[in-house]
């Protein structure tokens, strides 16, 4: 977590920074594509990949890609919400609020751990998807009963925590108050960085400076590098998996064997199109900005145009799963179709049971307290004139229990009715 501390100076509270002092943007262009664009694809990659999962979480489809897709719609979902706060700094009511400005500040460095965090792990989860199609393409069954969805999701969620740790502790950032309080600024150093503030010594220890120093580049090579170079060849075999498969479908030739195998070969077929679209999506989207991670370690200067390029590239890729899963899947578009008609029509009957149910107990509402009305008159009568008999015989007093039992019979279809409302 970044040491936050307070800078106290005695003129700080009089002066009054600028608006370009105060603004988190770098300039006017990352403003723009930060600010402009990626909300827009926040807002529909949340909602396709929520979509995503209520077709994958089905109880007849959760075969292993199945799931491991799920989980990559999760981990999208989970950086496309932690990337948005980088994307909200960009606008004027929320760059000059103090409540965000506080929140951002302290906090700017613990968001980008938590993307960074996200984002490896659904690219380790688009591997380990071309992975168990190319061994499903071979023999499905050859897969070891260890590497089970939930242990593979176990592995890449804590591996690449660690991975990504480094983060909550590169930077420590100072705070100040200025403008009679009404203005809150944030400067961040690194831990490792030579000068501190007020050009103090680095109070650092050397095992954190080499941490800071060292994790970014591993980070780098098993976050970025491996999982691309292991997406790129597994889209290559896929797409040569695709071309073998695709002269078995032409009308001059048949499948050999029965038709079972047949029917698997389709379905498997048809996986593989879709496990395609989703791997040659991710490796355009991501590989420049892995290319950009590298050339920083080599270039020190600021990729500000070239950064905010590569994050809308890699949004863009997050969005457009569920555009890929209903190009390439009628069956996910049939099944989509299918739950949103099942959900129109549960919620229209649930409606109209509704507005039934409340029409019925409005109209038998005073027939039904006419009814007991009269049950109790008849039962006062009856028992004002058998209290007029001193010692009434063994006659009178069976009357009087029939004549309970009938009121007792005149209010049970109104208590049995309103308990019957509850069918809704």
């Amino acid at each position: 977590m970044s040491n936050n501390t307070t800078l106290p100076s005695k003129s700080a509270t009089d002066i009054c920074l600028t608006d370009r002092q105060m603004s988190l943007s770098v300039n006017s262009t990352e403003g723009v594509l930060i600010g402009t664009i990626i909300p827009i694809l926040v807002l529909f990659g949340i909602s396709g990949n929520i979509l995503n999962l209520t077709v994958l979480l089905a109880p007849n489809l959760r075969t292993r890609s199945n799931q491991l897709l799920a989980c990559l719609a999760v981990a999208d979902i989970v950086s496309l919400i932690v990337i948005l706060p980088h994307s909200m700094a960009h606008y004027e009511m929320f760059e000059t609020a103090l409540w965000f400005r506080k929140f951002y500040g302290k906090y700017k460095f613990q968001i980008i751990g938590m993307t960074n965090w996200s984002i490896a792990t659904a690219t380790w989860w688009v591997s380990e998807v071309g992975i168990c199609d190319m061994s499903g393409t071979v023999n499905h069954h050859q897969v070891s009963a260890f590497f089970t969805p939930r242990n593979v999701v176990t592995i890449i969620v804590v591996t690449t925590f660690i991975l990504t740790s480094y983060n909550h502790v590169s930077h420590a950032c100072a705070e100040k108050l200025f403008c009679n309080g009404t203005q809150y600024h944030v400067a961040c150093i690194e831990i490792n960085s030579e000068r501190w503030f007020r050009n103090e010594p680095n109070p650092n220890s050397e095992l954190m400076k080499s941490l800071v120093r060292y994790a970014p580049q591993v980070n780098a090579i098993f976050v970025v590098l491996i999982p691309v170079v292991l997406v790129i060849i597994f889209n290559v075999m896929l797409i040569l998996t695709l071309r073998q498969r695709q002269k078995l479908f032409e009308p001059s030739k048949t499948i050999r064997g029965d038709s079972q195998y047949g029917s698997q070969a389709k379905t498997e077929h048809k996986v593989t199109i879709t496990v395609t679209a989703i791997v040659t999506c991710f490796t355009i989207t991501q590989s420049p900005s892995a290319f950009l991670i590298f050339l920083s370690f080599y270039i020190h200067a600021d990729f500000v145009i070239l950064s905010a390029i590569c994050t809308i590239l890699v949004v863009l890729g997050k969005a457009l799963n569920f555009v890929l899963f209903c190009l390439s899947s009628a069956s996910f578009r049939q099944r989509l179709l299918m739950q949103t008609k099942q959900g129109i029509l549960r919620k229209s009957t649930r409606t109209v049971s509704m507005v039934t149910s409340s029409t019925v107990v409005v109209d038998s509402l005073p027939d039904s307290r006419k009814r007991s009305r009269v049950a109790m008159e008849m039962a006062e009568r009856r028992t004002s004139a058998s209290s007029c008999l001193v010692g009434g015989n063994r006659a009178d007093r069976t009357h009087r229990a029939n004549s309970s039992q009938s009121m007792i019979g005149e209010r049970m279809p109104l208590k049995e009715f309103r308990r019957g409302t509850s069918f809704v």
